[in-house]
């Protein structure tokens, strides 16, 4: 019963109780005890004083025990919200020690301090509005989709190097490829598995002249996938020009030339191919391999012979071998003798 309840209904009770032995007998009583003499008064009112105190010493019992339960409540409440917090933590992978008020509580739910929370699925779970908010953003970033952490008030909670954190990141990239070029620029602050990815997008969706200020971070294999992307539709602003400031940049072998070459047959002319790689050829031999291929692509046997004649006989044995089916008027097909393999391995 409420307290309020409790003091209407006794007062209710005593008034109903004086009235009752007033009906009975109006008369007055007086008496003394422990030497004192009580003054005269109706017997209603002294029958009506010891149930008063009764009431009174009830209403301060229930004050006492209800207060004593409050706060014992208070309590229960207060480590309730604690274990939301530690789920919270929790589930957004960053545990945090707390402190709970019951010994009981503490045995278990501490645990949660040290852990993280990887949920299956949440959609049938009764739970705390903030533990659905929560829920609802990993969703999304676990999906794929990317989270303006901020707006849900969720960035202050996560560290750098919080998982959940990092996935968003990577999700940013795939969402708006201009990220990107923020994380390549100020590469210290990011994790470096992010810097890759933001460089992988680079080259994936920039140009060349973009790029360019990139080259010797995207390293020799990115380019490739770069110079994969040229067509006829678009160049990407590729060019001669641009071809050997990139390549400056790498520490290419026989093999990246060869492909190089593969590539650049059928984006540039012959002449201009042609005078590339020799260029290419006279700073590093490594590109020798790939020049001969193209004169031989293109026909022009004598020049490799010359070329073959300045190096020893066990150099470049399958040119030598193709010059001499080709003198010998034999049908063979550059690719029937020639590849990368044979090419390069005797380097």
């Amino acid at each position: 019963m409420k307290i309020g309840l409790y003091i209407v209904s006794a007062l209710l009770f005593i008034i109903a109780t004086s009235i009752a032995v007033y009906m009975i007998n109006p008369g007055t009583y007086s008496f003394e005890a422990f030497g004192l003499h009580m003054p005269k008064l109706p017997i209603a009112v002294w029958v009506a004083i010891p149930v008063a105190l009764l009431a009174i010493f009830s209403v301060v019992h229930m004050l006492y025990y209800g207060t004593k339960i409050f706060f014992a409540n208070k309590k229960w409440k207060n480590d309730a919200k604690r274990v939301e917090d530690a789920v919270y933590w929790s589930l957004i992978q960053e545990p945090t020690g707390v402190n709970f008020a019951h010994e009981e509580l503490k045995k278990s739910a501490s645990l949660l301090s040290k852990s993280t929370l990887d949920v299956k699925d949440s959609d049938s779970l009764d739970i705390t509005e903030k533990l659905k908010d929560a829920l609802v953003v990993i969703k999304k970033i676990k999906a794929g989709e990317y989270v303006d952490l901020k707006k849900v008030k969720f960035a202050k909670h996560l560290s750098e190097n919080n998982p959940l954190e990092i996935k968003n990141e990577f999700n940013h990239i795939e969402a708006d490829p201009a990220y990107a070029l923020k994380i390549v620029d100020f590469r210290d602050k990011y994790n470096s598995e992010l810097v890759k990815a933001a460089l992988d997008k680079i080259v994936e969706t920039q140009d060349f002249y973009t790029v360019k200020k990139y080259a010797k971070d995207i390293g020799k294999e990115r380019f490739f996938k770069l110079l994969s992307r040229v067509n006829k539709e678009n160049d990407l602003g590729f060019s001669l020009d641009m071809l050997k400031g990139f390549v400056s940049n790498y520490n290419l072998n026989c093999k990246d030339y060869y492909k190089l070459a593969e590539i650049t047959i059928s984006k540039f002319d012959p002449d201009s191919n042609l005078a590339l790689f020799k260029e290419f050829a006279n700073k590093d031999e490594d590109a020798l391999a790939a020049y001969l291929y193209l004169l031989f692509k293109y026909e022009m046997i004598d020049s490799a012979k010359d070329i073959l004649d300045e190096h020893s006989e066990d150099e470049y044995r399958a040119f030598r071998a193709l010059y001499t089916l080709k003198k010998n008027k034999h049908n063979f097909k550059l690719p029937d003798i020639i590849n990368v393999d044979n090419v390069c391995k005797w380097l």
